[in-house]
């Protein structure tokens, strides 16, 4: 009986795992990684709390093309409204909170993930280099961090629609006449795209042209409409949404032709100077991509690389090398800019990495035996270098550039709401940018928020007009002393006060 069991055993260990499994197995391990917290992280002040106002807002107005802030039109945030629809109708179902305003972002994010890997398996054959790829590009601060997928933010799900509509055209260019239905599949990715981000959501495409530049097809794509007629009604929605929002409020136009195109290529839009090089430094010696400096050395990977796995190899790296160019031309440079580049970088990498290392660990005989022992060595501690730096940034848990004293609202607010006050005025100055007086988005989303939950919270700019109410409160660190010095106790996160001359204020 025991013979039998340990033979068995031993057969559905050695039966070899689908790729499904893998896939599922790694996408839940990612997700975990990526989303698992002892608590939710507060709206991050740039640039989630603005669209996470623009989305509740819009939850108590009711669908619109029109998105507002202070609910009059936004003609700060000119991106068009598919984001906020999706976090609008996340919110929706399972009601208004941060983890719902999110969830949009982070689906897409798992959503990309599983293009990567689907990808890298159809084209190379090998389910390790799919898992490889997945796990990269998982693991990488700028794809799950601050403007990816662990906060609400455009980038996030604009990766999704620019990776799925990169991988169609891959197939789409190595055909003599590429398929109406590959090609209509394409172009309507490439309008949600545009949908989400404007002028982002094409920039992608270049890397294509340089592939057909570099692999001699770009006259067989000359020679159909079919590219031209894609590109078109991938246009048309943009267009028709263009013309529609200027119709419902004037001056949309002119605001989308500042904030997405001329201002952030001939003005630099915030007040950190960056340089031409600042996308490499950070995906490489700044690890914001997983394999860090090593991902220089993708390139590598051409030599003995050969059929499908070798162009899927140049075409990943032509999108990654014109996503990079383009995106360094503008005055302005954020670091979210690079997300469309990253799955493209990981899928370089891991073809790679799995090419040289099936070139080194080749058993034959006693040498290939202890270049097997080398190989795996190597790749132990290639591993380790990447885990160890992707572990340390992902439980740093709220990064102290991404948050102001603003996101400890939302804990102030539940700590009041939890002693019985069901309303507050709170002493909140702002700050002055980029044309906006007393901005402070994070308040905002917070007091919209409990507002729906029964309380009644108020904002004043000055302490002085608001000495009267029965409970006054900050967590701006520039107020909290003249609280402290009227009697002020602390209440929820460190750094807010809160004055409650009537204790049971409604």
């Amino acid at each position: 009986m025991l013979i039998a069991l340990r033979e068995n055993a031993w057969r559905l260990a050695a039966r070899p795992v689908s790729a499904k499994t893998v896939a599922a197995v790694l996408l839940l391990a990612c997700a975990l990684f990526m989303f698992a917290n002892a608590k939710t992280p507060p709206v991050f002040l740039w640039d989630e709390s603005r669209l996470a106002v623009n989305a509740l807002e819009m939850h108590q107005r009711g669908w619109s093309l029109v998105t507002t802030y202070g609910f009059v039109p936004d003609l700060w945030n000119t991106k068009p409204p598919l984001m906020i629809w999706l976090m609008n109708a996340s919110m929706s179902l399972f009601g208004p909170s941060e983890l719902s305003m999110r969830l949009p972002s982070m689906a897409a994010a798992l959503g990309t993930l599983l293009v990567v890997f689907c990808f890298v398996r159809k084209v190379t054959h090998s389910v390790p280099t799919a898992a490889l790829a997945m796990t990269l590009l998982g693991i990488s601060e700028a794809f799950y961090g601050e403007h990816g997928a662990r906060t609400g933010d455009y980038d996030s799900l604009l990766c999704f629609f620019t990776t799925s509509y990169l991988c169609l055209l891959y197939f789409a260019v190595h055909q003599q006449r590429p398929r109406v239905r590959l090609l209509a599949a394409a172009g309507v990715l490439i309008a949600l795209a545009a949908l989400t981000k404007t002028i982002a959501g094409l920039v992608p495409g270049a890397g294509v042209a340089l592939y057909l530049l570099v692999s001699n097809r770009s006259r067989r794509a000359l020679e159909t409409p079919r590219y031209g007629l894609m590109l078109a009604a991938g246009l048309t929605p943009l267009a028709v949404f263009y013309l529609a929002r200027e119709w419902l409020a004037p001056g949309y136009l002119h605001a989308v032709w500042f904030n997405d195109f001329v201002g952030r290529y001939q003005a630099q839009l915030g007040p950190v100077h960056r340089p031409l090089w600042f996308f490499l430094q950070l995906m490489t010696f700044d690890w914001m991509f997983s394999a860090g400096p090593l991902a220089f050395l993708a390139p590598l990977g051409l030599i003995g690389c050969e059929g499908q796995t070798r162009r899927a190899l140049v075409y990943s790296l032509c999108c990654v090398a014109t996503e990079l160019f383009v995106i360094s031309v503008p005055a302005t440079r954020l670091p979210q800019y690079m997300l469309p580049a990253l799955p493209w970088l990981a899928i370089a990498c891991a073809i790679t990495a799995v090419e040289w290392f099936r070139r080194i660990s080749r058993p034959d005989g006693t040498e290939g035996t202890v270049r097997h022992g080398v190989a795996l060595a190597l790749v132990a501690v290639a591993m380790v270098s990447i885990a160890l730096p992707a572990l340390r940034l992902r439980y740093d848990i709220v990064p102290s550039r991404a948050v102001s004293p603003e996101g400890s609202y939302g804990a102030m607010f539940a700590s009041l709401h939890d002693q019985g006050i069901r309303g507050a005025t709170i002493i909140e100055p702002g700050r002055d940018v980029s044309g906006l007086r007393a901005y402070a988005p994070q308040l905002r989303f917070y007091a919209l928020l409990w507002n729906e939950r029964g309380m009644k919270i108020e904002r004043s700019e000055r302490l002085k007009s608001a000495a009267a109410e029965p409970v006054v409160g900050t967590c701006n660190p520039e107020v909290t002393g003249a609280l402290i010095a009227i009697d002020a106790r602390p209440v929820g996160p460190d750094g807010c006060v809160v004055v409650v001359t009537r204790p049971h204020a409604h």
